[in-house]
């Protein structure tokens, strides 16, 4: 009986304040829109970033005069250690064929001779994509024997990882305070709904009714009131980057993490602001 009352008052309350609740969920929504575009640029760089990262090489040059059983052995060893994905190995006629391609001439029309040295281009694993891993890789390189130069773009790499974190923190600082106006907006609302409706408040209490029983039909109210503002919002969502996708740019990175998240987010500020503007009026 007590479950299906509450229920029953707290979507009630919709009717009571129509116009009320449109612009909560409207702006609930428009707020968690908001964080769904953050998270999808997010996703998106963090896409970007993972695929620079996935094909970032360090180039070992061996010896000018190291024989290919000399290189190839080299090569073993640098594939096995921990963090090496893969070593691609290039002799000296490959390095020409390389040289060729690369400049449209080739190494014997300048040369009598092919000086290129035998070079391993070394990529790494996934979690040791990081500038702290390659460093300690190719450090490792270097105490091998006929290594003579090691070049990967560790500058480069050291750059992206620092604009990357301060993206995550801008991004995770605008997403905090468009939750905490969403929560304001939510919580103002329900306390407006309250006042409202204090003559029944009083009456309730006056029979007996204990603040957890009057309590509960706000906090249904403001539980749906999220759940259908993130709703909207993911429909929104989805809505706009299909949009994009198909008229604007083909490659956004698409998941289903920030529906996910924009749900979650919706249902607790609901929750939690109807719970908290309940509570302070009753005390």
């Amino acid at each position: 009986m007590s479950f299906w009352f509450t229920l029953k008052e707290g979507l009630k309350g919709f009717k009571r304040a129509r116009l009320a609740t449109i612009i909560t969920i409207t702006s609930i929504a428009f707020a968690l829109l908001l964080i769904g575009y953050f998270a999808v640029f997010v996703l998106n760089v963090d896409a970007l970033v993972g695929d620079f990262k996935s094909r970032f090489e360090i180039e070992v040059f061996l010896d000018a005069d190291v024989n290919d059983d000399i290189g190839k052995k080299v090569s073993i060893q640098i594939k096995a250690l921990e963090g090496v994905a893969a070593v691609n190995y290039i002799d000296k006629a490959k390095a020409a064929q390389r040289f060729e391609k690369e400049f449209g001439r080739s190494v014997y029309d300048v040369l009598e001779t092919n000086p290129l040295p035998i070079t391993c281009i070394v990529t790494l694993k996934e979690n040791f994509q990081n500038t702290q891993s390659i460093k300690q890789i190719s450090d490792k390189i270097k105490t091998f024997n006929y290594v003579d130069e090691i070049l990967y773009q560790g500058d480069l790499l050291v750059l992206i990882d620092q604009y990357i974190n301060l993206v995550y923190l801008i991004a995770g600082g605008i997403g905090l305070v468009l939750c905490l106006i969403a929560f304001i907006l939510l919580y103002n609302t329900i306390r407006l709904t309250i006042f409202a409706r204090s003559d029944i408040i009083e009456i309730m209490k006056l029979v007996g009714a204990t603040s957890k029983f009057i309590r509960r039909p706000f906090v249904v109210e403001g539980f749906m009131q999220g759940f259908l503002g993130s709703l909207l919002a993911c429909g929104l969502l989805f809505l706009s980057i299909k949009i994009i996708i198909r008229f604007v740019y083909p490659y956004i990175h698409h998941q289903i993490e920030p529906y996910i998240v924009l749900t979650i987010f919706g249902v607790l500020i609901g929750f939690l602001s109807s719970r908290m503007s309940v509570s302070k009026y009753l005390q």
